[in-house]
């Protein structure tokens, strides 16, 4: 059933998508820079939010998000790209006797899951209660668009000024070149655009990518909402444990290695333990998003599971684009959604970055502490 989204509601959809970003996806104060300039746009704020079950046959959704290194992105004044983007792909739909019907996000993040909000409130389009992926993700091959075979023509990509690049690939499966195509585009643009792709009906959505997680994302916030002044973890991490996500790490960031690369932050985050985790290391390996993380060398979450930071003065989730030497979190993983399991592919797509970052073995299964 599909319901109005007001403001309140979009506060937790950010912090709760945030969490699910998992270190990517862009930071929550961009995210709230959007919501900003929706109200300033409109005054009232409405968004339609709609179940994918009752999309008719017929209707399609498209996905708009933001492409480009987070740390650079957060400086930048984000926005004008998406709205290009949508504009562009909407007149291509209508080329190919199709309509845009509804806007989705591509991802969870802090930034990319209000990117398709803010331009769905802009041109009064209802967005869809589902996402890509049921997380962020790093590149356009580590997507349940990739592992489902879902074609990627259009995509388009635009900067701010409204230049707007459209590619057909010869190949519509071919998702290496078409990183390589609109990271090259980004870089060239100042490492920040927006793209616009995926043109999706309700069977696919259902079927292959991440329903209703939009929703979850406001259930998730909400928690948040409810433990902002407690300054309790322990109580955060009981309410999150009821939602599906368990407590992995609580210490002190003691070093931090960023590095940006052909429009990717790359790093390393390392936590000594506190309370019962200390004289405990945990290790966080990152490609703008938590790819995997260890304590003591013992593998606790990977990808395509998630695995989440939570600044613990503020209690608030965090990007990888966020995080401080010397800051004090807590780690959380949650289980992919049940799509990422389907085929083997969901955890295939992730293996060329773990690679990079030294590990060659297969899945480990998200573990706690106690296990």
């Amino acid at each position: 059933m599909s319901k109005l989204l007001g403001k309140a509601d979009l506060e937790n959809i950010i912090d709760g998508a945030t969490f699910f970003g998992a270190g990517g996806g862009g930071s929550a104060e961009q995210g709230y820079y959007l919501l900003n300039k929706i109200e300033e746009k409109l005054g009232k704020i409405e968004i339609e939010l709609a179940d994918p079950e009752e999309m008719n046959s017929h209707e399609l959704a498209v996905m708009v998000a933001s492409i480009g290194a987070p740390r650079v992105m957060k400086q930048k004044d984000f926005g004008s790209e998406a709205l290009y983007g949508f504009e562009f792909i909407s007149s291509l739909c209508s080329l190919g006797g199709r309509s845009a019907n509804y806007l989705m996000a591509g991802e969870l993040g802090g930034l990319n899951t209000l990117v398709p909000i803010y331009v769905s409130a802009i041109n009064a389009v209802p967005l869809v209660d589902a996402d890509g992926n049921g997380r962020a993700v790093p590149e356009l091959s580590t997507t349940l668009y990739s592992a489902f075979d879902i074609s990627l023509n259009p995509l388009v990509v635009a900067n701010s000024s409204g230049d707007t690049a459209v590619v057909y690939l010869k190949d519509p499966l071919n998702y290496e070149n078409a990183e390589a195509t609109a990271r090259s585009l980004t870089v060239a643009w100042g490492t920040v655009a927006s793209f616009a792709t995926w043109v999706v009906d309700k069977q696919q959505i259902v079927a292959n990518l991440a329903p209703r997680t939009i929703s979850r994302s406001e259930e998730i916030g909400q928690i948040f909402r409810r433990n902002a002044n407690k300054n309790d973890v322990s109580s955060l991490s009981e309410d999150l444990k009821n939602a599906g996500a368990v407590e992995l790490f609580v210490g002190k960031i003691s070093s931090l290695e960023t590095k940006t690369k052909e429009g990717f932050d790359f790093g390393t985050t390392v936590v000594c333990g506190e309370g019962k985790y200390d004289g405990a290391t945990m290790t966080i390996d990152f490609k703008n998003e938590n790819i995997i993380a260890r304590v003591d060398d013992r593998i606790v979450a990977m990808v395509p599971d998630l695995i989440s930071i939570v600044d613990i003065e503020t209690m608030k989730p965090i990007t990888n684009a966020d995080t401080t030497q010397g800051q004090r979190i807590a780690v959380y993983g949650t289980l992919a959604p049940e799509n990422w399991m389907k085929t083997p592919r969901g955890f295939l797509c992730w293996k060329h970055i773990l690679h990079t970052l030294g590990y060659t073995g297969e899945y480990v299964p998200l573990r706690t502490n106690e296990t």
